[in-house]
C-alpha cells in the first residue's frame, strides 16, 4: 500500500499493524512545534501550533493550540481570533513518512473546536507536513504545517 493510498483513505492503517522503528533523529525533528494552516472548503479557517511527542515505536501524542480566524457561520463572527486546544494521539510511520492522528479531548471554553482524525505526510527533511483531516465525517479538509 501506498502512502498516498494511506494518506487518501483507500487503506486507513489497521490498529494491528504495528509502527515501525523511529530513530531518535527522526523522534527529535517530529517531536516540538510546527505552525500552520487548517482550512474546510465550507469557509473554516484555522491557526495551528502543534506540539509533539514521538517514541521509538511510533506512538505520537501531542496538543493542537487552535485559533479560529475564518467562520462561515455569522452567529460565530464574534469568535473569531479565540483559541482552543484538542489534545491529540496516533502513529507515525517511518517508513512511508506518514502521521495518523486523532483527537480525543478538547479544552475549548469559547465552543470553536471538534475533535478531528489527520492523515499527514513528513517531508523527507522533516520540516514540513500536510494532509486532509475529517471534517464532519468529509475527508475534505487540508492542512498545512511547517517548522
Amino acid at each position: 500500500m501506498s502512502c498516498i493510498d494511506l494518506l487518501f483513505g483507500v487503506g486507513i492503517i489497521p490498529a494491528t499493524v504495528a509502527a515501525q522503528g523511529v530513530t531518535a533523529t527522526e523522534q527529535a525533528e517530529i517531536a516540538g512545534p510546527w505552525h500552520g494552516r487548517w482550512t474546510a472548503p465550507d469557509g473554516w479557517i484555522y491557526e495551528a501550533v502543534i506540539s509533539l511527542r514521538v517514541s521509538g515505536s511510533g506512538a505520537t501524542s501531542g496538543e493542537i493550540n487552535w485559533t479560529l480566524r475564518k467562520s462561515p457561520r455569522p452567529a460565530e463572527q464574534g469568535k473569531v481570533g479565540m483559541t482552543g486546544v484538542e489534545s491529540v494521539r496516533g502513529n507515525y510511520y517511518a517508513d512511508t513518512g506518514t502521521l495518523i492522528l486523532e483527537g480525543y479531548e478538547k479544552n475549548d471554553p469559547n465552543g470553536i473546536l471538534g475533535l478531528d482524525k489527520y492523515r499527514l505526510v513528513v517531508s523527507d527533511n522533516h520540516r514540513t507536513m500536510g494532509g486532509i483531516t475529517r471534517h464532519h465525517n468529509a475527508w475534505n479538509s487540508q492542512f498545512f504545517l511547517s517548522k
